[in-house]
């Protein structure tokens, strides 16, 4: 999994999720007090049957917000409550006529918080079909057009609001999440998704290695050339890197000049050769940026995770290596013992 492919893995700033269950909580209990009152009307009114239908439908709308309060509920739990309101509403043209027509559009509005993207367009048509065809058979033609057109149009200033926020979505979480120089996620930011899996990898016993790299002298190279020509070859070694990886590799910058690299489902051999090939990509091939040209040899330990080893244990022997290869002259790679 490299960079391109880490982010759909993330969920450390999903804005939207949050502003989901924001919504949601607000749904539920808003949704419940709503109806809670209408029940009240009803009971004023000596409908009993009625009325305490619709108080059931309400405590399920609370309890629900309770219990889901920091989490969004399943979406069984979702589609349940969207065709106890859409029957509702159905109910309530069918013997009020146009006075029911204005529940429709806050039910079609939840729609868009309710559901993950995968069946939201299913439900909401599922939706729209059943205003519709209650429309059509009690309403008049003249009036059932006009509100069926009014609610394709709502549906499509949904559809446009959701595609916004998924792409509001992926620029922050990039912006956030990456390296600005060169393109690689933060350590510090998928230190959790890494977490995970390790633990998937300890479920399945496949072997996971890690490589850390760090350029040899690179503040030599800063204080000769400058620090724009630098900033080149960080970018020019994050691309040598990628050159190496596998789709389903993960290249991270650690900071400064010293990039790691995760190898799922890769063994201490298998990875010492990926090591190898990338150190080889930057010692045997000069970085020239415009007229100016120099040779950068980077320094890299390797290390297979143990079994039952945290996180930090295992960065702190690929670390280690790394050190170990620093002080043994550099431009050589270490395996961790």
């Amino acid at each position: 999994m490299n960079t391109a492919s880490v982010a759909s893995s993330l969920g450390n700033l999903n804005l939207w999720q949050q502003f989901r269950l924001v919504a949601m909580r607000t749904i539920y209990f808003g949704v419940g007090l709503v109806v809670l009152v209408l029940a009240g009307i009803l009971v004023a009114q000596s409908r009993w049957l009625e009325a305490g239908a619709l108080t059931c439908v309400a405590l399920a709308f609370i309890l629900t917000g309770v219990i889901y309060r920091n989490e969004l509920a399943p979406q069984w739990i979702n589609f349940l409550f969207i065709c106890a309101l859409g029957i509702l509403v159905s109910v309530s043209m069918t013997s009020t006529g146009m006075m029911g027509v204005y529940w429709m559009y806050p039910v079609l509005a939840m729609v868009f918080f309710m559901f993950d993207k995968t069946i939201f367009v299913l439900v909401i048509m599922l939706i729209y079909a059943l205003f519709a065809a209650v429309m059509y058979k009690f309403l008049p033609f003249e009036y059932a057009w006009r509100i069926g057109l009014s609610m394709l149009v709502l549906i499509g200033v949904g559809g446009v609001f959701l595609m916004m926020m998924s792409y509001m979505q992926r620029n922050i979480t990039k912006l956030y999440a990456t390296d600005p120089l060169t393109g690689f996620y933060r350590r510090d930011y998928v230190t959790d998704m890494l977490q995970q899996s390790l633990q998937r990898a300890e479920r399945t016993m496949q072997p996971v290695s890690a490589m850390m790299l760090d350029l040899d002298s690179f503040r030599s190279v800063n204080d000769k050339f400058g620090y724009m020509f630098g900033d080149e070859v960080l970018k020019e070694t994050a691309k040598r890197i990628l050159r190496y990886c596998r789709h389903h590799d993960v290249a991270l910058r650690s900071g400064g000049a010293e990039f790691l690299i995760i190898f799922p489902n890769t063994d201490i051999k298998q990875a010492s050769i990926l090591a190898g090939d990338v150190l080889d990509g930057l010692r045997h091939e000069p970085f020239a940026i415009k007229s100016m040209m120099t040779t950068v040899t980077a320094s890299a330990g390797v290390a297979q995770w143990r079994k039952g080893q945290s996180w930090a244990d295992w960065l702190e022997r690929v670390d280690t290596a790394k050190d170990k290869a620093k002080s043994e002259g550099r431009n050589r790679l270490r395996i961790a013992q």
